[in-house]
């Protein structure tokens, strides 16, 4: 292996790091494919780029013979491949919708119905949770119609999203 094939690694590695980085700073692909794989795009980057500028270092700054620039050149690379899956692990515990809380923290807050409660039906009230408003869906405790933009009280909890109103 010489030199310009280190060249073309590293080149090449960090053109397709630049590509990704762009393409995820402007938005642009599936955003819901965030897993790593093994033998991924970001594997396969990661690699190429560390594999490739580990190797020129050795062979121009350290002036290693091929052998030990191989070496060190494919710890680099794997090392790249391991360091990319870990920080992959850690984003999938940081990932959040930003529309968690516990319906539980509504009982006994006013709200407001936003979508009409019919007579045995269900619609939606509207409160503020944590400096935050959310949509709840609700059923009216007493057997009658409760309109769209009445006051009412979350009295307790219904099911999973569904909360029992009073109207006030």
């Amino acid at each position: 292996m010489n030199i310009s094939a280190f060249w073309f690694c590293a080149l090449a590695g960090s053109g397709l790091f630049l590509i990704q980085f762009l393409i995820n700073i402007l938005g642009v692909g599936d955003s819901e494919s965030k897993q790593f794989k093994w033998l991924s795009m970001q594997a396969i980057t990661g690699f190429l780029m560390m594999f490739g500028w580990s190797a020129l270092t050795c062979q121009i700054e350290f002036g290693f013979s091929m052998m030990p620039t191989l070496a060190i050149s494919l710890i680099a690379g794997f090392g790249a491949i391991f360091v990319i899956h870990y920080l992959y692990g850690l984003t999938k515990k940081i990932h959040s919708d930003g529309s968690v809380f516990r319906i539980e923290e509504a009982i006994g807050k006013e709200a407001y119905v936003y979508q009409r409660i019919p007579n045995g039906g269900t619609g939606k009230v509207s409160v503020t949770l944590q400096h935050f408003i959310h949509e709840i869906e609700a059923i009216s405790h007493q057997d009658r119609e409760i309109p769209s933009f009445s006051r009412v009280k979350i009295i307790e909890k219904a099911g999973v999203n569904t909360v029992i109103v009073i109207p006030l």
